[in-house]
């Protein structure tokens, strides 16, 4: 479970932001919100981002996205850019930027670090605490005068020096020790744990722009427990809905595009399939649709882009949402809302408080109708993000507000109380 990120200089965070998952000492809603650790530590299952459009609340969800990036990523060349992007309204443009994460992996509690810049990664550590003091599992630092990357590894980790200039001659100046490791045969069950987290426990983050339905259909395909999952986010959003099926089709292809096939970006072997048939194949996806008609049921099939875009929209959502659920994983959103009525959206968090053991949930959203839903929120859980005069990003939660339960968060939201609402 991840438990803080600070943030300094990386896109709108001018000066270090800490968003903390960590609760208060507020009981509200605690079995559906709370996770504690055996050390003490309240961790929440569930956290919500509100303010103006420009604000930073999309630079968030991008500096968790980040992370996930640059763990996983290997660059094709060792000149290229490690995509971190600073502060650019000042000369902070020119300082590298840092990211600290604390995260639990079951009850062991890590941080990693990570200082780059543009170009290059200068400082990259990970810890563990085997008490309430950090030890070091690797560190990592840039040689100015080598121009190489130096790694070096804890008491923790046995490693032979041959192994471990290995791995040394794969961590470029852009690359991540993680992605260094997964390029040489070695068993270093520390990091191998750390780097199954991040494989599995969190998750790409999803935006309004995000595609879902292949990742939703492969995963409904094969795995009947999301499909049944996915039913049931069918049914919130179109009562009518009854099943989902696949077929598959063909259709002519082009003479202008079989003209242009040497060329595209495919595999040899369907360039000459294409060519023999002169057809192109793909699978349709079908949703049942149950009518009543003079008081008997009937049942047609429709292909997904006869439906709704917030029909598809919260059916590609199923399958992250199970997925994180199975997994005890970390789902970021971008926009809930997007495509979806504002019902559907509390439906989605309340399914998700309800099911969650472990697995966390992070959104944005500009639905101030969810403040209405007590029943659903805790102060510590609401964030809000607000442009200063410079442009930079301030982050703050509603807990740092002396606002007493009992009065509207949506109204005092509406009337200023917090910020983080347009200027008009």
């Amino acid at each position: 479970m991840i438990l803080e990120l600070k943030i300094r200089n990386f896109l709108s965070f001018k000066e270090e932001v800490t968003f903390s998952f960590e609760a208060t000492a507020d009981k509200t809603l605690d079995d559906y919100y709370v996770v504690q650790k055996k050390d003490g530590t309240r961790i929440l299952k569930m956290m919500m981002v509100y303010g103006a459009n420009a604000s930073g609340k999309s630079n968030l969800i991008e500096a968790f996205e980040f992370i996930y990036d640059f763990v996983r990523n290997i660059p094709d060349e060792k000149d290229e850019e490690t995509n971190f992007i600073p502060f650019r309204f000042d000369q902070t443009k020119d300082e590298p930027g840092e990211f600290n994460l604390w995260f639990y992996i079951g009850e062991k509690k890590h941080r990693y670090q990570l200082i780059l810049n543009q170009d290059t990664v200068l400082e990259e550590k990970l810890f563990y605490y085997p008490s309430s003091q950090p030890a070091i599992l690797f560190s990592r630092y840039f040689d100015t005068n080598m121009k190489i990357s130096v790694i070096e590894f804890g008491s923790k980790i046995k490693i032979s020096k041959q192994a471990q200039e290995a791995i040394q001659l794969k961590t470029l100046k852009n690359t991540s020790v993680f992605a260094a490791c997964n390029q040489v045969n070695l068993s270093l069950p520390e990091l191998e744990i750390v780097l199954e987290w991040f494989n599995e426990q969190y998750l790409a983050s999803i935006n309004p722009y995000t595609l879902l339905t292949e990742f939703s259909e492969s995963a409904i395909k094969n795995d009947s427990e999301i499909k049944e999952q996915a039913l049931k986010f069918l049914k919130e959003a179109d009562f009518n809905i009854t099943d989902i099926k696949y077929e598959e089709r063909t259709k002519p292809v082009p003479e202008f595009f079989l003209k242009s096939l040497d060329s595209a970006p495919i595999r040899d072997e369907e360039k000459e399939q294409i060519k023999k048939d002169k057809l192109f194949h793909y699978n349709e996806t079908l949703f049942e649709h149950k009518i009543i008609n003079s008081g008997k049921e009937e049942f047609y099939f429709l292909e997904d882009e006869r439906q709704s875009k917030g029909t598809i929209r919260y059916y590609g959502l199923s399958a992250p949402f199970f997925y994180a659920i199975k997994n005890n994983a970390f789902l970021p959103i971008d926009e809930i809302g997007s495509a979806l009525h504002p019902i559907l959206v509390i439906h989605f968090i309340t399914e998700f408080l309800k099911k969650s053991k472990e697995a966390q949930l992070l959104f944005t959203t500009h639905n101030m109708s969810i403040l209405n839903e007590k029943e659903i929120l805790r102060k510590d859980a609401i964030w809000f993000t607000e442009k200063q005069e410079n442009g930079a990003t301030d982050l703050f939660s509603m807990a740092d507000f002396p606002i007493r339960k009992e009065l509207s968060y949506y109204n005092a939201y509406k009337l200023g109380k917090f910020g983080a609402i347009p200027e008009l």
